[in-house]
């Protein structure tokens, strides 16, 4: 797929036009400079055409802090990956001396480029735009990524330069999510999984701000791996861009098909962790539990963290737990084995005589009888039982651990409709 890089100094609105031209807020958009650090991907579509894009983090081509030099390999690789540049400027504030060094690193490419004047919402903005043509580049456009004025001809003019693609159905892709508290090694799983450094590792926690994400293909199935922000308690978040940043990770549990839970096996199953799961529980997502660093542990002590793993999440005994170590690619191609068989089994729809047959040799609940149980859905799998009265939890759970016992459903939570049917005796 013909791919877009968006670039720019700090704080000239790159995340916001990703999120503009992308539809989906996967960028954190902060009036803080240099809030985007990793490359984030996703897919632009228009006029029945799509091209992937990049969002990258501000460029200061000589500048030097803590991760610079990450975040500058990040850049350059998004330009390597790029078949044009969106060169983003501040119409507000003018063309200053890091645009003119940026375009001549950008330059060196020998991509081709557009030039968007940013923020041009006003009539002292767009009294400064003509000064951008100073740069020299034969593509300007004028545009607003908060009112969304002027990407019309943007995307127009992009589809002209790009080689032609056909949109891609989202649906074809697993998406796989990665969560789990900071510092846990969720960024160095996903480098893990792809092979690649997409996500910046940093021993220091909170280093992912967004949602990291990446499209490869694994046993010929097209996966979506996303990396997200730690997940800390709302009474240990202090910044507004960890906030902003932990409630994009949760909305993205909405959107995905498994999720990994990842912990640090030095310190670990907390009360943090059982919240998390708890919550993937209730958006009745897949799930596979991977205590992380297992290569800081003696081997005698290995065979303990599955157990100790289970007594600490006891309400999710259907869970596969696989002991990994992302830092040195142990079981993670157990891992993605595991993420294709929970795919396929939340897709199962199981053999209705089997089911009729199976729904006869349950026990009944006190005082009652089971009448019917049939499965209405998939993804996750749904099932509706028939009673002729109410049924506590703990009848519930029988039931789901019945039809567990017969059909599998490894690593998913199964859902149960009940109707109530009462039998009336007529004298």
């Amino acid at each position: 797929m013909p791919t877009v890089a968006i670039v720019g100094r700090k704080n000239v609105g790159k995340s916001t036009i990703f999120n503009r031209l992308t539809g989906m807020k996967l960028s954190i958009v902060y009036k803080e400079p240099g809030v985007t650090r990793d490359r984030v991907y996703n897919e632009v579509q228009w006029c029945g055409r799509s091209f992937g894009l990049i969002d990258t983090g501000g460029f200061f081509p000589d500048e030097e802090f803590p991760l610079a030099q990450s975040i500058k390999r990040q850049i350059e690789t998004a330009l390597q990956e790029a078949d044009l540049i969106f060169f983003v400027v501040d119409g507000r504030t003018g063309l200053k001396p890091t645009d003119e060094a940026i375009s001549r690193e950008l330059r060196k490419t020998n991509k081709k480029i557009f030039l968007l004047v940013n923020k041009i919402d006003n009539k002292s903005a767009a009294l400064n735009a003509p000064e951008f043509h100073k740069l020299g580049h034969e593509k300007v456009f004028q545009v607003s990524a908060e009112s969304g004025i002027g990407f019309g001809d943007v995307l127009d003019a992009t589809l002209e330069t790009l080689p032609v693609a056909k949109a891609t159905k989202d649906s074809a892709f697993i998406k796989l999510l990665i969560l789990g508290r900071p510092n846990s090694g969720k960024s160095t799983l996903l480098n893990a999984i792809i092979k690649e450094e997409r996500a910046i590792v940093d021993a220091r926690p909170g280093t992912t701000r967004d949602l990291v994400n990446a499209r490869f293909k694994y046993s010929g199935k097209s996966i979506e791996v996303i990396d997200t922000a730690g997940m800390r308690k709302r009474s240990r978040i202090k910044k507004p861009i960890e906030f902003y940043s932990v409630m994009r990770a949760i909305r993205t549990i909405d959107r995905c098909d498994i999720v990994i839970l990842i912990f640090d096996t030095t310190t670990g199953i907390v009360e943090q962790d059982q919240r998390i799961a708890s919550l993937v529980l209730s958006k009745a997502k897949g799930l596979i539990v991977a205590p992380n660093k297992i290569d800081l542990i003696e081997q005698k002590e290995r065979q303990r963290i599955v157990n100790s793993t289970l007594q600490s999440l006891r309400f999710l005994d259907f869970v596969p737990i696989i002991p990994i170590s992302a830092k040195t690619y142990i079981n993670i191609e157990r891992i993605m084995q595991k993420v294709i068989e929970i795919y396929r089994e939340s897709a199962k729809m199981v053999d209705k005589r089997v089911l009729s047959d199976m729904a006869k040799s349950l026990k009944s609940p006190p005082n009652g009888e089971i009448i019917d149980l049939k499965q209405i859905g998939h993804r996750p799998p749904v099932f509706r039982a028939t009673l002729s009265i109410s049924v506590k939890e703990s009848y519930m759970k029988y039931l789901r651990n019945s039809i567990r016992n017969y059909f599998g459903f490894s690593g998913i939570p199964i859902l149960i409709k009940t109707r109530i049917l009462r039998r009336y005796v007529t004298r």
